[in-house]
């Protein structure tokens, strides 16, 4: 009984010890692009953060409380990005961070000149992923009462026709 006991145990010590290294082994073999998934008419495209740092902007946030803050940032307004991307018809747009939080903007303020960017430096800092030490890239709704629109950690853009 006990010697058949050492061999269950045995066995289940290989088993976990391969399942270990097969799960390190497949998660440093994954590319994981820095940069955020654009999907739009049943296409998903990878867009890297360089593409984003692209021009300054400045415009001054409201927070929840009332307050009013100005910034110096760097990135592309989210129209921009569209057409490089040749999108020209959006119904809506649907933007998530890495940590699920979700947004929906109007197709026609997402046209709308000097509303609404994608950041990826902000007061000259890189803006941070949602695990530390890594790229980021924040949205910025210009003109809100209050700054919930801006999106940490974005992630996601979905594009609706």
């Amino acid at each position: 009984m006990k010697q058949k006991r050492k061999c269950i145990f045995a066995v289940c010590g290989c088993l976990l010890a391969v399942t270990v290294a097969l799960g390190l082994w497949f998660r440093s073999a994954q590319k994981d692009v820095e940069g955020i998934e654009l999907t739009f008419g049943g296409k998903t495209l990878a867009v890297s953060y360089e593409e984003l740092n692209q021009i300054a902007f400045s415009g001054e946030l409201v927070n929840g409380k009332g307050e009013r803050t100005v910034h110096e940032y760097r990135g592309v307004e989210l129209s921009q990005l569209l057409k490089t991307h040749d999108i020209e018809m959006v119904s809506f747009v649907e933007v998530t961070s890495a940590d699920h939080y979700s947004v929906s903007l109007g197709g026609d303020e997402v046209w709308e000149t000097g509303k609404v960017y994608l950041a990826v430096k902000i007061d000259g800092q890189a803006v941070e992923g949602i695990d530390n030490g890594t790229k980021g890239a924040q949205l910025i709704v210009f003109g809100d009462p209050d700054s919930k629109r801006c999106v940490r950690y974005t992630k996601y853009i979905n594009v609706s026709e």
